[in-house]
């Protein structure tokens, strides 16, 4: 009965190749073949299905099949192509729709020698044609972070509404979407946003900061305000540390004015205007005390000084290194008592 039981086991363990193939691309590179598992797609952690391959120089066509078999789960319903100047690694970035397995036409795919373009009515204003799939001078968006959320920032001018529509592989084969409408004010960036994973597009016209800024930070510690360290400021941005240990202060002049302390502090180009900050002392442990501290970044010049901040919000009274001590308010009231 050995022979049996092995026939049976057999049986139980042969599998479907259905089951056992997973969505793959399918094209010229590989003979159009939809069982071939070396294209098979896998997810990612970004919940995008993708697939990269070494590919000889020339022109290529494909689909991509939720399935190993030509049985109507394939798409787009035209070709897609490129060509390659020379060999190269080509990644494919897949949605595969709700349900993976089923064509229902709620699937898109795009390759990555043809990312995604932002198309529309405002081309023109960046030096291009409005609506044109094909310009990867002008419109043609990025994505530096590989969270597959491609991006496109630039300042359209002049201000006006418009609408515009991301473009898949540079050409309008596959839908993303209805058209987009947003308004410019003709100066400040605006941020177009494509989520492959939700086959969503996004506009985004927070206002940034034109240029590099340094700002300079004074803070005074009172006569009664003792440290055991070093003084920071710390923030609600980067280069303030986002609320972190801080940005170390330098003692201005100790030998005439021990309590003042100041930081110049670099925000680049793109920051968020809006500034929210706070002081901290003894090594950059103790915070002080009231609110938060706040101010516009004034993006005119490349530099900007803030007015002289009091620990804790307690009024300063550090004499400014410039001017003799005696001459001082504090000074003054030192020398009263003499």
């Amino acid at each position: 009965m050995k022979w049996i039981a092995a026939i049976l086991t057999a049986a139980f363990l042969v599998v479907p190749a259905a089951a056992l193939a997973g969505p793959s691309v399918v094209g010229s590179m590989q003979g159009w073949d939809p069982a071939d598992p070396n294209y098979d797609l896998s997810l990612n952690g970004n919940g995008v299905w993708v697939l990269t391959k070494s590919l000889l120089a020339g022109f290529h066509e494909y689909k991509v099949t939720e399935t190993d078999a030509w049985d109507g789960n394939d798409f787009p319903g035209a070709n897609q192509s490129f060509t390659l100047a020379g060999d190269d690694d080509v990644t494919w970035y897949v949605n595969l729709g709700a349900t993976v397995g089923v064509k229902e036409g709620d699937e898109f795919v795009f390759h990555s020698p043809n990312p995604p373009i932002m198309a529309g009515d405002f081309q023109s204003e960046l030096g291009g044609i409005d609506w044109d799939p094909f310009d990867t001078v002008n419109t043609v968006m990025t994505d530096t972070n590989g969270d597959d959320v491609w991006e496109f920032t630039a300042v359209i001018a002049p201000g006006g509404d418009y609408q515009g529509k991301v473009v898949l592989n540079n050409n309008w084969d596959q839908s993303t979407g209805d058209n987009v409408s947003f308004s410019s004010d003709g100066t400040s960036p605006i941020t177009f946003t494509y989520d492959m994973a939700t086959n969503t597009t996004a506009v985004s016209t927070q206002v940034v900061t034109q240029q590099d800024v340094t700002v300079t930070f004074h803070l005074c510690l009172s006569d009664t305000t003792v440290t055991s360290g070093a003084v920071c400021v710390t923030g609600n941005q980067p280069p303030i540390t986002v609320w972190g240990n801080g940005v170390p202060m330098e003692a201005d002049c100790p030998s005439v004015s021990p309590g003042l302390y100041s930081v110049d502090v670099l925000f680049p180009a793109g920051s968020d205007p809006f500034v929210e900050y706070k002081y901290r002392k003894d090594d950059c442990e103790t915070w002080e005390d009231g609110g938060n501290r706040s101010f516009n970044i004034d993006d005119s010049g490349s530099t900007m000084e803030l007015e002289l901040d009091g620990w804790s919000y307690i009024e300063p009274d550090c004499p400014p290194c410039s001017s003799p001590v005696e001459n001082a308010t504090w000074g003054v009231i030192k020398a009263l008592y003499r």
